[in-house]
């Protein structure tokens, strides 16, 4: 049966960071953190975020439990390109043996934290990770306070135990609203900052995926000696034809400016938000230009030929295809989870430094 669960997140610069535009990127400084225990409540789930505790609490009865959250760091730390980003663990050991590896690298950008954040809770046979990729002048503040929110609504959602897929369906909406209702409390400003978000679960043999904006899953198939790359998520971009109906019956507008590369979602008539992806969580003012925080989900029974799971955000993506991903983490022994993802980061870096120059997206 499967075994492994490599969980890859990497954050791209979201609207701002594109090929070709290093010259257009703008830096904003972002504004504080939340204050330590901050507690703001979701009327729908009794979802309690910036409280004590943590996702792995819904299983207190579990013999083995193991997480690492993403966390920023201390107010006035600059992290150097490639440091890898603060973590909180709980039974660290524990993920070796799930075979599940990680990594979040910041990537070269001049006064930006790293707007990347991701999530791996296992409780005994239950393994759930989210990778969420935070854009805007508060994007690190959207990704990483969604990264709590998302896992939370959905684990406590009351479809969890029954039916995942509607639990995922709820969770998004659900997070978007709390992110929204705590900005002002927590000093952050979602309405030109957004961040996608991916939440995967693997449980008693059934693989659950859920997605908005363009963190990609993909599924690494066993076909004879080798093995075939399968996309689990499609990308929300405005360049999907769906998607670009779906922007444009609400009323938006999708264009690519002179110069740049990616086609993006405004306002009709205006040259806001400019947004390189048509769902996110946050994004308050592209959500009237069509955005939306309702994701795609997806349910698959885990099959022989399985091997691993990539769950990575563009930092990868955006000059690794989803074939070469599962060909550089191929190289590795089960036993070596975690080497593998440090090499798939490495071989993003180098890529965005061959491309680019001085350029480089945040990696996870």
């Amino acid at each position: 049966g499967w075994r492994e669960l490599l969980g890859r997140s990497c954050l791209a610069m979201g609207s701002c960071a594109v090929k070709g535009l290093k010259s257009q990127i703008i830096v904003l400084e972002q504004a504080g953190r939340r204050p330590p225990n901050q507690k703001v409540e979701d009327d729908r789930s009794g979802v309690r975020i910036g409280s004590l505790g943590n996702v792995l609490d819904h299983w207190p009865r579990a013999q083995c439990r193991a997480s690492v959250e993403g966390c920023a760091p201390a107010d006035g730390v600059q992290q150097k390109g490639w440091a890898d980003k603060g973590t909180k663990k709980i039974g660290e050991e524990s993920l070796a043996i799930f075979k599940v590896g990680f990594a979040c690298k910041k990537g070269l950008k001049p006064e930006s934290p790293n707007q990347d954040d991701f999530c791996i809770f296992r409780a005994d046979g239950v393994t759930v990770i989210g990778v969420f990729d935070g854009h805007g002048p508060y994007g690190a503040d959207v990704s990483g306070f969604v990264q709590q929110a998302l896992p939370r609504c959905f684990v406590q959602d009351a479809e969890f135990a029954v039916d995942p897929q509607k639990a995922m369906m709820a969770a998004f909406p659900a997070a978007h609203r709390q992110c929204t209702d705590a900005q002002n409390q927590l000093n952050f400003d979602c309405s030109l900052s957004g961040t996608t978000a991916t939440l995967a679960m693997l449980r008693n043999g059934n693989f659950y995926v859920s997605h908005v904006g363009d963190s990609r899953a993909v599924l690494a198939r066993q076909q004879g000696a080798a093995l075939m790359a399968e996309d689990l998520t499609e990308d929300h971009r405005p360049t999907v034809e769906g998607e670009r109906r779906r922007i444009q019956a609400a009323g938006g507008q999708v264009r690519r400016l002179d110069g740049d590369i990616p086609h993006r979602v405004f306002l009709t008539g205006k040259m806001y938000p400019g947004l390189a992806m048509t769902r996110s969580i946050g994004d308050t003012v592209g959500v009237t230009a069509g955005v939306t925080s309702t994701p795609d989900v997806s349910y698959l029974k885990v099959q022989e030929d399985w091997r691993f799971v990539l769950i990575c955000s563009d930092g990868i993506w955006e000059f690794i295809t989803s074939q070469e991903a599962v060909d550089i983490v191929a190289r590795f022994p089960q036993s070596d989870v975690q080497k593998a993802a440090e090499s798939l980061s490495s071989e993003a870096w180098n890529r965005w430094i061959q491309e680019e120059g001085d350029v480089v997206d945040d990696i996870t």
